[in-house]
This record gives C-alpha cells, structure tokens and sequence, in this order.
C-alpha cells in the first residue's frame, strides 16, 4: 500500500470517527470524549486493540455503521459485526475469590437494559453456552463462525478494567442488601456487588406501583385491628431483620377448612415487595424450591396452597426452607459443588396443616417439623374469616375484596423504604430489633415453658419487633404497639391449638396414646367384670376397668409397644406417660406392672390410669 493510499484510508477512518463520536480505549480503560455520552448511554463508539493486527470498536449510534461491536482486521476490508452493542463492565469473582468472569452490559431490541455476569469457564472452547444465554437475553449475535468465535475475543481482551463482586443469592452482603432484581440498597464501598442468579421465566416480580402514601392509606391503616393480616404484613419487614437479629429461617402457616382469607393475608405480605404475582405456590419440586429459596433470601416468601404439595416431600420441604441449605451435588467431572445457602422467612396457607398432610403422605409428624412450620389458626374466632373487625356496615367478603384490589394498585415502595432506612444506620436497627424482640418474649413466654415454644416464641418475637420497626420509620401508620399485639394475639392461638407450652413431642405421645383409646376402647378391650359367658373381644389389646375417675387400662405389652407407640420410642412414651402420671407403677418402679387379668393369666401389663385424660 502507497503512502497516499494508508494516508487516504486514515482520513476515512477519522471521518468515520467524527461522525460516529469515536471514544478510543488503551488498554480497555474508557476514555470519554469532550461532549460524549458515558458508558451505556448514548452515541459513541469504543475501540479495543485486540492484537493480531487488528482491533475492535463498539459503535453505538450514529455514522453508516450498523450499531454493534466490530473486528477490525487493520487491512482496507470492512470491519466485521460481531454482535449489538455491548460492553465489558468490569471483571468479576465471588465472595471467596472463585467463579472469575466478566460484567457485560446490553440493550435488548426493546430497549430493555440487561446486566449479565458471565462465568469465564464459558468463554472456554466453542462459547456455544455463552452464546446461547446472552441470546435468551435479547443480545443480536452474528451467526458466521469467525463472528461468533470474535464474541468470546472481544469479552477476555479487555484489561484494566475495575473489579466487582458476585453473589448467587439475594439478601444481605459486605452490609449492603441485594434485591432480585439486582438493585443494591447500602453503600458497597470499592467494589460493586451483582447479583448472578439464573433470569428468565422464574425471576421475582419486584415492582412498585402507586406511592408508599397510597400504599399506606390503602392497605395498612385499614388492617389495624386485625391480628393475623397485621402478622402478616410484620412478616414482610421481618425477612431482612433475620441476620441482624441472628436468627434462622422458618415459617408460618395460615390454616382453616375453607376460604377464610388465607390468600387474602399472603397478598398483603406480597404488596411490601412487589404486585400480587410475588406470591408463589407451593406447587413445585425440592429443585424448584431451592432455586425458588435463594431468589427470597433475606426476604419474605408467601407459598399459597400448601395442599399442593406432595404429601411425602412435604416434611422435606419444611426442613428445606427453615434450614436454609439445598442438597449437596456432585458436579459432573467430580467433586462436590458448593451447597447452597439461603435464609428466608416464607408464610404458607392451606386447608390442610402440615401435620396433616405428612400424615396423608404415610408419615409421622415430629416436633421439629411443626417448629419450622409454625401452624396459627387462620380463622379470628369471631364469625369474620382472618378478620377481627371490619369497616362499619361492611362484610368481611366485601372488606377481603377491597384490599385485594388496593394491593393491585399499592406495591413495592414499603421494602424499598424500610431498607433504605435499615442500611442508613444499620446499628441502630439492630438495637431497636433487639429491645422490641426481648419485650416481646418477656410477655408471651412463661417461666417453665418448653425449648420448642421459646423456639416459635422468637419467631413471633421477630415479626413483631419488625412491624414496630417499619412503624419507628413511619412506613406502616400503625399506632406504637400495634405489631406486638398482633403478634402476642396469634401467637396465643398457636400454643392454644398446640395444647400448652410442653414439649411438643410429649403431646404427641398423649394425643397418640389418647386417639387409640378412644377409637379402639370398645372393640379391643374386654371389660374387666365381662361374664365367661359374654361375646369374646377380637384381637384384644387388654382389658379396661371403670372407677369413679374415669377407665383404667390394662395394656399387653406387645400391642401397647407394635400400636400404641406406633412411631415412637417405646421408652419416650413411657416416659412421657411417668410424666404425666398416666402410668401407673409396681412397688419397683417399674413401668409395667405384675397383674392377676380377668381370664386367670398373671403377667406384666402397662396400666394406663385416668389421669391420661387429665390436662387434654
């Protein structure tokens, strides 16, 4: 090539260039021109030396140029469109200096801005998984090879460019709170925080709609009153206060036998985030769940239809969601992935408690289970469904329909307000969470109650102390107190459903022990003063005799281990009956007794005494 030629090919470059508003990159550190656009937003064009002779450049608007990223091969030939405009934000690793990849940023054909984290293992070999997400994502990708194999170029030559942080879940971060969406509410120093979790058809709809005002006037301050819709929409703040008050994850279930408002209640929770599709279905496999749970860490899941569920992977579920931990995997060359870890607070509903439902699956409920899952009684016992109170000259139908169509309209601004708050003086939150949870366990917990109730208690305790919270902010409207009493409300109705404060195993045992006697008592026990001549009982359990107190019964022992202690530990129950003084013991203290029976037999039974049926 003459001197005249690269001379004349240099003015069309820097013709081009005038047009099109070139802004060089040495090195890939941006430098942005005198009355040009910064990075993502409006014309401009970028350029890369990418070696090999050649270059690229990122035209963005403007000149003959197709928008796009282009290879430039430093000959006369035209330059090669590798893809829609696209940059190299920043490169990226998680938390424990692993996952390395790099920040990329792009428009859609709709004009929709996308932030995407790709993994550098990716770029490796043809990209064709690399290619096929960014595509998901609306990103306009050449389909030559040599055009696709300049995608993966032109992402790994950039250097120099600043560094970010990448987490998997939402929540809480280096003190800053990452929503779904990726928005960061905190100040995250030196190095920005980004969200890589999967997008797409199961991404969480957090929106805003109205104002928190409106918000506030419609579906707030109606609820005062109301216990259980005023539980639930402390549960929505109460997502984010589980890490600073140190606590696991867990729920509530909001049962009754029909249509009470149960969706009603989780439809208000959801209006704190987002518009009512926030609120998800138990409907889904343990996969499902787990991907469903790093999406709402550190927030509010609201799960409707717990009936939905398959009865045998029901009690998963619940240790699943309250123990904030997913399977450990393989991955597929060897070795074990990382685990994920999450923490959530989810409120459920349904016709069926989850005691119910495992039972229906063939399981046994245990204690654990019902501590994560705590079952509260949808129903205010008042005529009214999950109401207390309604507006004078309203029914309770009218009033649920009223706030379900305010929470179509009022959404999103509440946790946006309240995190912003929390993150401005995260110390202060803190000790405030702390002082209104120690009240709250003061009033609701006796001195003698069980390690399970005080368990459920700090549950109950964290709603209320983040419902206060919100209204210190002045988000909910809400008198002083009202959260608390809320709180201390259902959580009466829990222990009252429960049957006490004890060991919640213990009642399960007297519940057991009870339920087969009562069904059992007529068929399968002879009377103690029965006639040799009278029918005889078929598979008989033993005999029952009856005082002034009430029936005393004289169980064999295999069927009193095989029956009444189905699912147990045949020594729990024993202790647990010693306990209740429902057992009566021989001189040895021994827990069966040596017994002369009706049918001349002399041999050890356990005699279950009307004290049994003493604290139901």
């Amino acid at each position: 090539m003459s001197l005249d030629d690269e001379a004349e090919r240099d003015l069309r470059r820097m013709q081009a260039a005038r047009e099109a508003k070139v802004v060089p990159i040495d090195g890939g550190k941006r430098k942005r021109a005198s009355g040009g656009q910064g990075a993502g937003k409006g014309g401009g064009k970028l350029a890369a030396d990418a070696g090999e002779g050649g270059r690229f450049e990122l035209v963005e608007a403007g000149g003959s140029l197709r928008p796009g990223v282009y290879w430039h091969d430093g000959s006369d030939r035209p330059p090669v469109w590798v893809c829609s405009p696209m940059r190299v934000e920043a490169e990226t690793r998680n938390l424990r200096g692993g996952g390395w990849g790099r920040l990329l940023s792009f428009a859609d054909r709709d004009g929709r801005p996308h932030r995407v984290p790709v993994a550098m293992t990716l770029v490796q070999g043809s990209g064709e998984d690399l290619r096929a997400q960014l595509a998901e994502q609306g990103l306009d990708i050449a389909t030559d090879k040599s055009g696709r194999q300049r995608l993966l170029h032109y992402i790994t030559a950039q250097e120099g460019i600043r560094k970010a942080v990448t987490v998997s879940r939402t929540g809480w971060h280096r003190g800053v709170f990452v929503m779904p969406g990726g928005q960061v509410l905190g100040d995250p120093g030196a190095e920005e925080v980004v969200l890589d979790a999967p997008a797409g058809g199961d991404a969480v709809e957090i929106a805003t709609a109205g104002t928190l005002d409106s918000w506030r006037e419609a579906v707030s301050v109606p609820v005062i009153g109301n216990a259980r819709p005023v539980l639930a929409l402390s549960a929505a703040f109460a997502g984010p206060c589980l890490e600073l008050l140190g606590m696991e994850g867990g729920g509530l279930h909001f049962r009754f036998d029909s249509s009470a408002g149960k969706t009603t209640l989780l439809e208000l929770a959801a209006s704190v985030y987002g518009p009512p599709g926030y609120r998800r279905t138990w409907r889904a496999t343990d996969n499902a769940l787990e991907s469903i749970a790093l999406l709402h860490s550190d927030m509010l899941l609201p799960l409707d239809e717990l009936g939905q569920l398959d009865p045998k992977a029901a009690g998963a579920a619940a240790y699943l969601l309250a123990n904030g931990m997913g399977k450990g995997r393989q991955k597929a060359g060897g070795g074990l992935r990382d685990v994920a870890k999450f923490r959530v607070l989810f409120l459920s509903s349904g016709e069926l408690s989850l005691g119910q439902l495992i039972e229906e699956g063939g399981g046994r409920v245990r204690a654990g289970q019902e501590v994560r899952v705590v079952d509260v009684p949808a129903d205010a016992g008042g005529g009214m469904g999950v109401f207390d109170c309604v507006p004078e000259g309203m029914m309770p139908g009218a009033f649920a329909n009223r706030l379900k169509a305010a929470v179509a309209k009022h959404y999103g601004h509440a946790i946006l307000s309240f995190l912003r708050e929390v993150t401005s003086d995260r110390a202060l939150a803190d000790g405030a969470l702390r002082s209104a949870r120690d009240a709250f366990i003061a009033a609701a917990v006796p001195a003698n109650a069980h390690a399970q109730v005080h368990r459920v208690a700090h549950r109950f305790a964290a709603i209320a102390a983040a419902g206060e919270l919100a209204t210190a902010y002045g988000i909910t409207g809400w008198p002083e107190g009202e959260a608390h009493r809320a709180a201390l409300a259902c959580m009466k109705a829990w222990l009252g459903a429960r049957g006490g404060t004890g060991d919640g195993e213990g009642l399960a045992i007297l519940g057991q022990v009870r339920h087969f006697l009562s069904v059992h008592g007529e068929a399968r026990f002879s009377r103690w003063t029965e006639k040799e001549h009278a029918p005889r009982t078929l598979n008989r359990a033993g005999f029952v005799e009856d005082g002034d107190d009430g029936p005393t019964y004289y169980v064999e022992p295999e069927p009193f281990k095989r029956e009444l202690c189905k699912g147990f530990d045949v020594r729990r129950v024993v202790s647990v009956l010693r306990a209740a003084g429902a057992l009566r013991l021989d001189a040895g203290d021994k827990s069966t007794r040596m017994e002369r029976l009706p049918d001349g037999r002399r041999t050890r039974v356990y005699v279950l005494t009307p004290a049994l049926w003493g604290d139901e």
